[in-house]
This record gives C-alpha cells, sequence and structure tokens, in this order.
C-alpha cells in the first residue's frame, strides 16, 4: 500500500529510547472518518513524516520532493517491526502479560546487543 495523508497536527512529546530510536507524539483536530481510516491503513508501516511549522501549507514541489520509502518485505513492515512483533508473540507465549512487554523488550534487546558484542574481535 502506499498513500500520503496531510494533516494539522501539534507536535506535544518527544520520548527517546535507549536504542537511539525516538518516539514522537501528534495530536489533531477531529479528522474525517476518509482521513481516520487512511491513518489507520497506514498503521504499522514505514514511512516519511514531514512536519512544517505554522500554518502554511505544503507546497505541490514539497510534495513531489519527498522521498519515498520502500518496505524490505512483502507485508510493508519494516524489520524492527517484524522483531518487535515476534518478540512480543514469544513473550506472550511464555506467560508475559501485555503490560510489561517494554521492560522485558529492552532488557532482552540489551542480552541480544551484549551476545553479539561478545562476539567481536577485540580491536
Amino acid at each position: 500500500m502506499t498513500g500520503t495523508i496531510i494533516l494539522r497536527a501539534d507536535f506535544k512529546k518527544l520520548a527517546s529510547f535507549a536504542n537511539k530510536t525516538l518516539d514522537l507524539t501528534f495530536n489533531t483536530s477531529e479528522l474525517s472518518p476518509e482521513s481516520a481510516g487512511t491513518l489507520l491503513q497506514f498503521l504499522h508501516m514505514a514511512g516519511v513524516v514531514a512536519f512544517k511549522v505554522g500554518d502554511v501549507d505544503f507546497t505541490e514541489e514539497e510534495i513531489r520532493d519527498l522521498p519515498e520509502v520502500k518496505a524490505e518485505f512483502a507485508n510493508q513492515k519494516s524489520p524492527s517491526q517484524r522483531l518487535h512483533n515476534v518478540l512480543f508473540v514469544y513473550f506472550e507465549q511464555k506467560g508475559g502479560q501485555p503490560e510489561n512487554f517494554e521492560i522485558w523488550r529492552v532488557a532482552e534487546m540489551e542480552r541480544i546487543i551484549e551476545t553479539y558484542k561478545s562476539k567481536l574481535e577485540p580491536e
């Protein structure tokens, strides 16, 4: 699936994680059913976010110049999304509760990182 949606939004929150990724939170005013439906179709997909401060709309040229993101897999999930989903299913199958997943995931990612670091050749 490909597509573009342009919405007015307020940039409300930024959270950083140990793996150097960021969690961005935007708030919108009430959306039309069409816009809400489009956003739901884009859930869990990789894409490009362009944020322009102020009340000035993007020009046609600016929209055309946005980079296209190509997913590596047919289901349109990035490798990190796929890993996140697999870890979540594994966690649940081992009896974990969803509300504890993020704490477990961070610890598990650190364990994986340390496993690979231990296999590196000394510098």
